[in-house]
């Protein structure tokens, strides 16, 4: 099962948080500003998107998406 789904529109980024567990997860930990979405479902910058999700699949979480 994906736990957080990614998508690349270029230099933005939106991430979901898919599972149970990982919206449990990303509104705990995940300060995202209003205009950005919510922490269960944002969107960010390419950069900062890319370094996210490599610390998430370190923690062992599953990504699913065009990010790679």
């Amino acid at each position: 099962m994906t736990d957080f789904s990614v998508t690349s529109f270029g230099s933005v980024w939106s991430i979901v948080a898919v599972s149970e567990a990982a919206r449990e997860f990303a509104i705990e930990n995940f300060p995202v500003e209003g205009w950005q979405g919510s922490p269960t479902n944002f969107s960010t910058d390419h950069r900062a998107a890319r370094d996210l999700c490599e610390r998430l699949a370190d923690e062992g979480w599953s990504i699913n998406g065009d990010s790679k």
